[in-house]
């Protein structure tokens, strides 16, 4: 298989996904992967750090609405646009929209929290999923691979 076979395309984007507890100590687990598939889908220095710093906001603005629960990311990218998800799935004794306030998903700081991401990301969004509550954001590579 030649390397152009084996990269991720717009018709077969590279998918990664993620799990771990709703924890603020673990969210390094979840920038060093936002690290890691932003520099396989050739994203720029700048662009990962973007990248790493809106992974942290995301996982650490949940953390303490949903303490106890599970996050599950997911990441994806066709080689141009890279995709992450956060869906999040509460501790037993949450209901899976304790903490959504008119709809909005975000904790108690989310009014600074959803300005961050606007800064690092293209373009971000939420819903609920699955019955479950989900973050999103997309960043799109600034420069085409060579």
């Amino acid at each position: 298989m030649s390397d152009h076979d084996d990269q991720a395309s717009p018709d077969r984007p590279e998918v990664i996904t993620l799990t771990l507890p709703a924890k603020a100590e673990l969210v390094s687990l979840a920038r060093l992967t936002a690290a890691a598939v932003g520099s396989r889908a050739g994203f720029d220095v700048e662009e990962i750090e973007d990248l790493r710093l809106a992974v942290d906001e995301l996982v650490v603005s949940f953390e303490p609405v949903h303490a106890g629960g599970t996050l599950q990311l997911r990441y994806s990218h066709d080689g141009a646009t890279l995709t992450i998800e956060c869906t999040i799935e509460p501790g037993a004794t949450a209901h899976p929209t304790d903490g959504i306030a008119g709809g909005e998903l975000w904790g108690v700081e989310r009014d600074l929290s959803q300005q961050i991401l606007a800064a690092l990301v293209d373009e971000c969004g939420q819903d609920i999923r699955d019955g479950q509550p989900c973050v999103w954001f997309r960043k799109h590579r600034a420069t085409a691979a060579t």
